[in-house]
């Protein structure tokens, strides 16, 4: 079976093609062949095909669809099931290479910018989370929410929230001078759990709503129409861990998996894939 047909078949599995057919049908996005690059399946539509990079952290490489690349490094980077993969196959877009990585903050966006060619033509991001100290909060959190130890922590990570913006403005302007053609979706972090399931999942939505507003303001102080801010709550909402189909990975008897907390398939496909369409982000110029 052709990697086309595999990703396809997954792909009805999740509901994802009734969801997006219209988009399709529209003439918004095009259905490409799949081949094989060392970021995994990507769209290929021929040497014609505008490209796509993926930057970023692990929200982008795809942390919590497994299996992933064995590429010689610690990125988690899904196989099958990133975002990046899912938009490049319901798309014009070639995916070039999805360069985010799990751990990563705005100081390795320069990094993962290298060798990326000036004439691509679009780039989706998340980043600001480590910044912020998200990693940090959770590690510290899911022991007992209501310890001293989690609110330090969650006091921590909002006082860095004062320092992010300058940090997430600077990241924007470098990937747009390093890619001068490029559209550039700049992806929310969508909340994690369904309200009201644990004190630690209301603790860290707050804080997510919190690192957003710095994102989005951050995006709308470059003022440069190509810069866009892509907001994903609408299409994870009702899908947190906790709900009855969650669109994250979360394994209650290893709570410190490493998929855990972050889009799972169905996140990638149905939340970030279907947001990136809705905002028109994949429609060719």
């Amino acid at each position: 079976m052709t990697n086309q047909r595999l990703v396809l078949r997954f792909l009805q599995r999740l509901g994802a093609v009734a969801v997006l057919t219209g988009a399709l049908l529209a003439g918004a996005v095009s259905a490409p062949a799949l081949a094989e690059t060392n970021s995994g399946p990507a769209a290929s539509v021929g040497a014609s095909a505008p490209g796509y990079v993926a930057l970023g952290d692990s929200f982008t490489s795809g942390q919590g669809a497994p299996p992933y690349m064995f590429d010689g490094t610690a990125c988690l980077r899904s196989k099958r099931a990133s975002y990046p993969i899912f938009s490049a196959v319901i798309s014009p877009y070639r995916l070039v290479s999805n360069n985010a990585c799990s751990g990563a903050s705005t100081a390795d966006i320069p990094a993962q910018l290298l060798g990326v060619s000036p004439s691509t033509a679009l780039v989706t991001l998340t980043v600001g989370g480590i910044d912020a100290g998200s990693n940090v909060v959770l590690a510290a959190c899911a022991p007992d929410p209501a310890s001293p130890v989690c609110l330090g922590a969650i006091n921590n990570s909002v006082a860095q929230l004062s320092v992010l913006a300058p940090k997430l403005v600077g990241t924007y302007g470098l990937v747009a001078a390093t890619l001068p053609q490029a559209k550039i979706a700049v992806l929310s972090y969508p909340r994690q759990f369904k309200p009201g399931f644990s004190q630690l999942g209301d603790v860290l939505n707050g804080a997510t709503d919190a690192l957003n507003t710095v994102i989005a303001g951050s995006v709308a102080a470059m003022a440069i129409p190509r810069i866009r801010f892509v907001d994903a709550s609408q299409e994870f909402a009702a899908h947190g861990v906790g709900s009855r189909v969650p669109y994250f990975a979360f394994d209650p008897l290893n709570p410190f998996a490493s998929a855990n907390f972050h889009p799972n398939a169905l996140g990638n496909s149905l939340g970030y894939a279907r947001a990136l369409v809705n905002d028109g982000l994949l429609r060719r110029r």
